[in-house]
């Protein structure tokens, strides 16, 4: 099973950006846990997380570091890059390219993703994507 986990854990955006198929690897009940979205339970929910980013984010696309996988358990970690499209936590910069790090910790099961939580620099992502303004020192 390690490399379906890696292949459902690190999947790649598809071209045509839809939500609904990367959400269909998550299970019915699964959740979905980051400093953005919070924590969401349920594919419908999962998929609204997606669709946030891919909207806010048309040319998303993540590079994925080596998975290390333990049983039912993925570690990745990855770099987020995508050109803002529109409105992005209550603003709106269209054109601010956003890159940061982060790692998703998930854990599957035959059925799918049962869970995910990914950490990532979020206060960067929000200066970059001109949500935050920084002060000057």
């Amino acid at each position: 099973m390690p490399e379906e986990l890696t292949r459902k854990c690190a999947a790649e955006v598809p071209e045509d950006r839809d939500a609904a198929a990367l959400a269909a690897d998550h299970t019915e009940d699964g959740t979905f846990e980051s400093q953005a979205a919070g924590k969401v339970r349920g594919r419908e929910a999962i998929k609204g997380v997606y669709d946030y980013w891919l909207q806010a984010f048309p040319d998303l696309e993540f590079t994925w570091r080596e998975p290390v996988i333990d049983g039912d358990r993925v570690a990745i970690f990855w770099h987020f890059r995508g050109t803002l499209a529109g409105e992005f936590f209550g603003h709106a910069k269209p054109g601010a390219r956003v890159e940061f790090p982060g790692a998703g910790e998930y854990v599957a099961s035959p059925d799918g993703i049962v869970s995910v939580k990914h950490v990532f620099d979020f206060t960067g992502a929000l200066i970059s994507a001109g949500v935050l303004k920084v002060k000057p020192s």
